[in-house]
């Protein structure tokens, strides 16, 4: 049987066992609102070792990706809420406690400690960072550099961490320490590269948010800072009265949050829509202004003009007209002119006036008609 196989083998056996010692809840519980609280109560099952900031990062049920990320820090005796995001688990969730194992899609459950970091370059962290270059790898492949940082050709199963920076997904990231020193001896096989890193997306069993968020708690980390991880149910013990006091009013306060930002919202989009009204409303005059100014003097009347005209006209030819019982006197034609027009009216009219109308006797002298006997 090939190395491959047995491998295989083995982590289908850890897994069954696991799933029979923890079986799967049916439903989900709610997520916790203030795990800050509920560390302070003494709530939650793995301890911190007294770790100046703790980042909590929860999912409601196995099975799911979506997670919630808060981070706390100890002050006055106690942890506060320091900021809360959203990101993402491994693909399938979060394994069973003792139950992780390499591709298999799970992210580990458990508290692990930050002591390395790497990325583009160092946003003022206190953990040993990693500035990464074209050369840069993390052990995959069983042997010396498993589950580690070095430099240098890399085998098959070791991952290019240059080429998943330049993805966006390790721009920043915070190694956990699972199945890594200081936290527990390594073992081959029990999956390796686990980091709190950017990319907002479910992974192969990294904790994935976005960039801004990453950054933050690298900046203020120091080695021994924490991560608790996995389902509610996994990461806290039964609730207290005094715990669930803070985490309702955690709630309240979240659900206050959010109303006023609903409305700062509203209250933006409304002046915005009154913003741009008024200045649809002035670019509307401001072009009418100008098409006044543009018209010409001589210009030719508008459609509308002509069909007022037209109707002026139809009304004026509607309404009956009245005598006013006066007409101005018909002037007399001068002596003469009736005959000439008699005479003219039979004319053709390419012929001068001054031209004789029989055109026979057209350079004779007249003859004298009286003189004549009938």
């Amino acid at each position: 049987m090939s190395r491959a196989r047995r491998l295989g083998l083995a982590a289908a056996s850890v897994l069954l066992a696991a799933l029979l010692l923890h079986p799967l809840p049916a439903a989900g519980a709610e997520q916790e609102h203030d795990p800050c609280a509920r560390l302070n109560a003494g709530e939650v099952r793995y301890s911190v070792h007294k770790a100046k900031r703790v980042t909590f990062a929860t999912a409601e049920k196995y099975g799911a990706a979506e997670t919630r990320l808060t981070g706390c820090v100890f002050e006055d005796g106690g942890y506060v809420q320091e900021w809360q995001s959203w990101g993402f688990s491994g693909r399938n969730g979060f394994a069973p406690p003792g139950s992780m194992w390499e591709n298999t899609l799970y992210s580990p459950t458990g508290s692990f400690s930050f002591t390395e970091a790497l990325g583009r370059s160092n946003p003022g962290t206190e953990l040993e960072y990693h500035e990464l270059n074209p050369s840069s790898r993390w052990g995959g492949q069983h042997g010396e550099t498993y589950n580690q940082y070095f430099e240098g050709e890399g085998a098959g199963a070791d991952e290019n961490l240059w080429r998943y920076m330049e993805q966006g997904l390790y721009e920043q990231a915070a190694v956990i320490n699972w199945n890594r020193p200081p936290d527990m001896p390594t073992r081959q096989g029990a999956s390796f590269a686990i980091f709190f890193h950017a990319g907002y997306a479910p992974t192969w069993g990294c904790i994935s948010t976005d960039l801004a968020t990453v950054t933050r708690l690298l900046r203020r980390a120091v080695p021994g800072d924490r991560i608790v991880m996995g389902t509610v149910e996994d990461v806290f013990t039964a609730s207290t009265a005094a715990s669930e006091a803070a985490a309702a009013a955690a709630r309240a306060e979240e659900k206050a949050a959010a109303v006023e930002h609903r409305l700062e919202t509203l209250t933006g989009t409304l002046t915005t829509l009154g913003v741009l009204a008024a200045l649809g409303l002035l670019i509307r005059l401001a072009l009418k202004r100008a098409g006044r100014r543009r018209k010409p003097p001589g210009s030719p009347p508008s459609a509308g003009t002509f069909a007022k005209t037209a109707a002026s006209d139809r009304q004026s030819a509607a309404r009956p007209r009245t005598h006013t019982g006066w007409s101005p006197p018909a002037e007399a034609p001068p002596a003469g002119a009736s005959r000439q027009l008699e005479r003219t009216r039979d004319r053709p009219l390419d012929r001068p006036l001054d031209r004789p109308v029989d055109s026979e006797r057209e350079g004779k002298p007249r003859e004298d008609v009286s003189s004549h006997n009938p």
